[in-house]
Formats: C-alpha cells, sequence, structure tokens
C-alpha cells in the first residue's frame, strides 16, 4: 500500500528521475567494471525501476525521447562537415545503400520463410533498415572511440533515417496494394519526398539563422549551449507541426551549422556534448521502463526470426557494401555489428503503419513486433557496437 502510493504518488515523476540518475550512475560504473556499456547500465536501471512498481507516464516518455533525439540528430549532424563529407562520400554512399536494400530483404526473406506471410514479410522487412543513433553514439562516446569504423558508422546512421523512410514507404505501398487497398503511389511518394527534403528545407532555414547569427557574434559555451539546444528542439517541434521528419530537420540543422562557420559547429557540439550523460541516463533508462517482457513471450517466435534476419542482412550488407566501394577491411569485418540498435526511428514508422493499416491484422501485430524487437535490440546491440569498435582498435577508454 505505501509502495503503491510512492510509485504512483503525485511526485513519483520527480523520483522516477532522480532514481534513474543515481542508479544509472551506479550501474554504469559496475558495468564498466566487467567491460559492459553504459548504455545498458542505463536500460538496465530503468527495467529495475519497473520491477519495482514505478511507471512512466507516456508524456514523460515522449518528451525524453524528443529531447533526447533532437540533440543526437543536431550533434551527428555537426559530424557532417564539408571535410568529412568529402572524405567519407562515395564510400559511405555505396555502403548505405547495399546495405539498406540487403538488410530488407535479408528479414523479408526469413519472415516468409517462417510465416508464409508476405504481406507481413514486406511490411517488417520495410521497417528493418532504419538504425537508432542515439545507442550506437551513446556507446562510441562511452568508449571515446575514434577511427574509420567509428567515423563512418556515425556517418552511416545519421544517414539512415532518410533510407529506412524511403524503404518504408515502398513496403507500405506494396502492402497495402497484397492486403487489397487502393493505394495511390503518386501521393505516398509526394508525402515521403516532403517529409525527406521538407526536413531538410526547415533545417537549413534554422541551421541559415543560427550560423548567420554565430558569424556576426561570438558566443560563450553557456550560450552556445542554450543556442543549440533551443534550436534542436525548435527544429523537433516544427518539424512535427509540419509533418517532416524530426530527427533529418535536427540533423540538417547541424549539417548548415558546421557547413557555414565550422568553429561555431565544434563549441556547439562541445557544449551539448558536455551534457548528454544525464539526458543519456533518463533516455535509455525510460526505454527501459518500457520493456514488456510479458508481450515478448508472446510473440517471440516472429521476433527471433526478425532479429536473426535483421543481423545477417546487416553484416552482410555492410560487408559486401565495404567490399564493393574498397573500404578498409575493419569495416568489412565489424561495421554491421556496430549497427544493429533500433529504435525510435523503427517505432515511430511502425506506429504509423499500424494506423495506415487499422482495421487489419496487420496494424496490431507491426506495433507489437517492432516494440519487442526494439527491446532485444536495445539490450543486445551496444554488446554488439562495444565489441566492434573493440576489435577495430578504436576504443580509447576500454
Amino acid at each position: 500500500m505505501w509502495l503503491s502510493s510512492v510509485t504512483n504518488g503525485p511526485g513519483a515523476i520527480y523520483l522516477i528521475v532522480g532514481l534513474l540518475m543515481i542508479l544509472g550512475l551506479f550501474f554504469g560504473y559496475l558495468f564498466r567494471r566487467v567491460h559492459l556499456t553504459d548504455v545498458l547500465a542505463y536500460l538496465f536501471a530503468g527495467l529495475l525501476l519497473t520491477i519495482l512498481g514505478f511507471k512512466a507516464s507516456t508524456t514523460f516518455f515522449n518528451i525524453v525521447t524528443g529531447a533526447t533525439l533532437s540533440f543526437v540528430g543536431y550533434i551527428v549532424g555537426l559530424s557532417f562537415s564539408r571535410k568529412f563529407l568529402k572524405r567519407m562520400g562515395r564510400k559511405v554512399m555505396i555502403i548505405l545503400v547495399v546495405e539498406v536494400i540487403v538488410t530488407s530483404l535479408s528479414v523479408m526473406l526469413f519472415v516468409y520463410a517462417f510465416t508464409r506471410d508476405l504481406a507481413l514479410a514486406v511490411l517488417l522487412g520495410s521497417l528493418a533498415p532504419a538504425t537508432a543513433p542515439a545507442g550506437t553514439i551513446a556507446v562510441f562516446r562511452s568508449l571515446s572511440s575514434h577511427g574509420i569504423l567509428t567515423d563512418v558508422a556515425t556517418a552511416v546512421v545519421g544517414l539512415d533515417d532518410a533510407a529506412g523512410i524511403i524503404m518504408y514507404v515502398v513496403g507500405i505501398i506494396w502492402t497495402k496494394g497484397l492486403l487489397g487497398y487502393h493505394v495511390t503511389i503518386g501521393t505516398a511518394v509526394i508525402h515521403a519526398l516532403w517529409e525527406i527534403f521538407g526536413a531538410f528545407m526547415l533545417g537549413g532555414i534554422l541551421g541559415f539563422l543560427f550560423g548567420y547569427v554565430g558569424k556576426k557574434k561570438s558566443f560563450t559555451p553557456e550560450q552556445n549551449l542554450i543556442l543549440g539546444t533551443a534550436v534542436a528542439l525548435l527544429g523537433w517541434g516544427l518539424a512535427s507541426v509540419i509533418g517532416v521528419s524530426n530527427i533529418l530537420t535536427a540533423m540538417a540543422i547541424g549539417m548548415t551549422v558546421v557547413n557555414m562557420n565550422e568553429q561555431l559547429g565544434i563549441s556547439s557540439y562541445k557544449a551539448i556534448d558536455a551534457i548528454m550523460t544525464p539526458i543519456y541516463i533518463l533516455f535509455f533508462g525510460a526505454i527501459g521502463m518500457e520493456i514488456n517482457f510479458t508481450l515478448l513471450a508472446a510473440t517471440w517466435a516472429v521476433a527471433i526470426v526478425y532479429c536473426i534476419g535483421r543481423t545477417v542482412g546487416k553484416v552482410i550488407g555492410c560487408s559486401f557494401g565495404s567490399w564493393i566501394a574498397r573500404a578498409e577491411d575493419k569495416l568489412k569485418k565489424y561495421l554491421g555489428i556496430a549497427l544493429l540498435n533500433q529504435a525510435g526511428v523503427a517505432v515511430g514508422l511502425a506506429a504509423h503503419a499500424a494506423q495506415e493499416l487499422g482495421g487489419t491484422y496487420l496494424g496490431a501485430i507491426v506495433i507489437t513486433q517492432i516494440a519487442v524487437t526494439t527491446a532485444i535490440f536495445q539490450i543486445a546491440s551496444p554488446l554488439g557496437t562495444q565489441f566492434a569498435v573493440k576489435k577495430a582498435g578504436e576504443a580509447m577508454n576500454i
């Protein structure tokens, strides 16, 4: 009775935030002692709070997720300077295209072979390529990793959102056709183009304004922090209002800023990176609180097949793409293992698919499957990223 009043009372949200911070710090220390990444520690902290009876509201989850992904998108965008893109451009684009296509086909084939349900296979295959940048970047940050694998992985996860949206649009059109829907391809294509290019236009405008002001006036680190977080959050909110990709908008802001004013971009990156640890604790802690193992027990078979197909696709796709691009051996061996994380983009697209397919059996299945597999990858993928970075010899903080 007393515990219930504490975990669900008016002060519960403050208890959740405080406990996540303390437990995240504590478990982070313990997990590092056994050479496990901080991300797993933060997930475990959230899971422990759920076991103790705490439940975060949907509003809390949405705010923490939105704020974190806006900052992650922004700082990933800040990495895409002209110098970086010139060095990585062709290589990254080849790897990205091959990885996305192979991952989608792999999941499609695995799921169809297991279920003999082509519509389900096509839909899950179209959702599979998207890689969550937050978890991947967080592992790189916790290991202080530097090198070609880290650079290429950062570029690929940053661009995966756009590629994932394009693949999803193709998949949802195909799925609707298989289910007997009347689909206007032109409308679907226009919507996809708006979501992608509209995000780049919005992010470009906001980034230009920030970069222009930065050229006229120099900022202190505190001012850089305030303005950087403000413009990232503003972009995220405006993207929701006009119906374009949030994370692409945040990325476009960062890309525009760093290419208009490299010094401002570097300063902004350092200012925001300095506050990311508590934000990551809340973000992954909140995801840990959303993991539902009862749901996993009910849908484990298809979920496991999806995870196997996605892992095989990522590894083979990155290896084959690296071979075509004549990239370094460490990319052929380890890049795919570093890119297994799945979270916000896949879940968001799954929610959209559930709305589009409402009233069909797939509407209920798709959101459950992606939620369950996201939980699995949130737990397993940090280990894969950590393994890849260490085997590539790029982990500075072991």
